[in-house]
């Protein structure tokens, strides 16, 4: 069976998002390191619900605990945007 682009890089793009996050953070867009994390987690559950409609076998098996993992690195960069947040705003009021 032939696979996707997407459904092949998978893995590769979520690193790729969560480089994008990393670099926003350092660059202090906060709204866009927020955005990369919620449109990680949409990748995640995108793969998710794809695998389930239309895919069988032990493919969809495989393509189902990717879109998991990557919901769930979604959900800690979403985690670690929250907190570099409210930190980096500590350090504007501080200056």
């Amino acid at each position: 069976m032939r696979r996707s682009f997407i459904l092949n890089n998978c893995m590769a793009i979520s690193i790729v998002f969560t480089v994008i996050l990393f670099v926003s953070i350092v660059c202090n867009k906060r709204i866009v390191a927020l955005v990369i994390s919620f449109v990680t987690m949409l990748f995640g559950s995108f793969l998710l619900l794809y695998a389930f409609a239309k895919i069988s076998g032990f493919d969809a098996l495989d393509i189902q605990i990717k879109g998991l993992m990557i919901i769930g690195e979604g959900l800690l960069l979403l985690v670690v945007t929250s907190v570099f947040i409210p930190v980096q705003e500590a350090k504007k009021k501080t200056m």
